[in-house]
């Protein structure tokens, strides 16, 4: 290999390590594969016990014919067994790399192309590049297949030193895909144990681990919808479930009191929020830091006739205000020992009702907006 695809292949690693999220870095792998290939487009498998996962599809030919990347769902068949009855199960089972320049020469080793094949929309494999993806510890993670190689145009063979370039690519691949899993079952350790001691102060409140979860998601996906980084509404996804974590100090017979709080009850309650920002404390990591500011502020109002400190509007931070809007709707339409539960309809119209009062505007159309989505979250319909 000369100079230049060393250097290709270097920003390549470069560029997928630098990558932490799992479907990012399969998109940039099918992405980086086609260009090193000079091919129409590649599949990406991931390995999940016997059974291989269909992840990421990307076909140029196709997204001219259909105008989109969004593809995947052409092919009725997600997952299949590890086995010999398909070009990639067989690649995954002998962990060899597997070129079939034409269909001629797949036929007689008792393969077909049948299986990628589009009916109905004009496209045939000509030739196709299946390549394991290994990790430096032996460990299969995947299998990345290239399909119809071309040059000035026309379909060809996939050439020798194309070949060798893919090897080491899938060598960078396989280590990138694997970091990707590593940190992601990371955080979802990290994401239980968050879950896990949240849940201490929603069990002293007498509410399920459920709450915190929801409100986790709602928040997660109101983020989203306001455009917000994906770093914020990772943050977010992770802080939220500290919010109420300074219950725990509360006193047992005013968080389950069923009556209503008397004025003295109710200004011990509001403590809350200070005794979970103090618990939560000062912290040079973003997570906490967050988690601190959603504790602290998640009772302000827009109006400013919240709690403890009446901030207004853009004064409280956003974090805040998104986990407001989600935290009150759970608990409308929650079993609470002094309330009885809110219909969906009822709880929806509230946050609807009091937008530029208790809620940021933005926030709360955020939320209605995706509305039917937060409805499969409760397992409930909308009208």
């Amino acid at each position: 290999m000369d100079n230049r695809l060393f250097e290709v292949l270097y920003r390549v690693g470069v560029s997928l390590a630098s990558e932490k999220d799992v479907d990012r870095v399969l998109e940039r792998i099918v992405d980086e594969a086609i260009s090193l290939a000079g091919c129409d487009g590649g599949t990406i498998y991931i390995i999940k016990g016997d059974k291989l996962h269909f992840k990421i599809l990307k076909n140029n030919v196709l997204k001219q014919k259909f105008y989109t990347d969004e593809i995947l769902d052409l092919f009725p068949l997600k997952e299949f067994q590890i086995s010999d009855n398909s070009i990639s199960g067989h690649v995954a089972k002998t962990r060899e790399l597997l070129h079939l320049p034409d269909g001629e020469t797949a036929r007689k080793m008792g393969f077909t192309f049948d299986a990628v094949v589009l009916q109905g929309v004009d496209y045939i494999v000509e030739s196709t590049l299946t390549i394991p993806l290994i990790t430096g510890n032996n460990e299969l993670v995947g299998v990345l297949q290239l399909v119809n190689a071309r040059e000035n145009g026309k379909i060809t063979p996939f050439k020798d030193e194309t070949i060798q370039i893919m090897k080491f690519f899938a060598s960078q691949a396989a280590v990138a895909l694997q970091n990707a899993k590593l940190l992601e079952e990371v955080k979802k350790i990290q994401l239980y144990a968050i879950y896990t001691l949240s849940s201490a102060a929603e069990f002293k409140d007498k509410v399920t681990g459920d709450h915190i979860k929801r409100i986790s998601k709602v928040s997660y996906i109101i983020a989203k919808t306001l455009n917000q980084s994906r770093e914020f509404c990772e943050l977010i996804l992770y802080a939220s479930p500290m919010h109420d974590i300074g219950k725990v100090a509360i006193p047992d017979h005013i968080l389950n009191k069923p009556d209503r709080l008397s004025a003295s009850e109710w200004e011990t309650m509001k403590k809350h929020v200070i005794y979970g920002s103090q618990i939560i404390g000062d912290s040079e990591f973003p997570l906490f830091q967050m988690a601190k500011r959603i504790a602290l502020y998640h009772h302000e109002r827009f109006d400013g006739n919240g709690y403890p400190f009446g901030l207004k509007g853009e004064e409280i931070p956003i974090e805040a205000r998104i986990v407001q809007v989600a935290d009150v709707f759970d608990a409308l339409v929650s079993v609470r020992p002094y309330k009885i539960p809110w219909s969906f309809q009822d709880a929806s119209d509230y946050i609807r009702d009091m937008k530029g009062e208790q809620f940021d505007p933005d926030v709360a159309d955020a939320f209605l907006q995706r509305i039917e989505l937060i409805a499969k979250l409760y397992h409930q319909n909308v009208e």
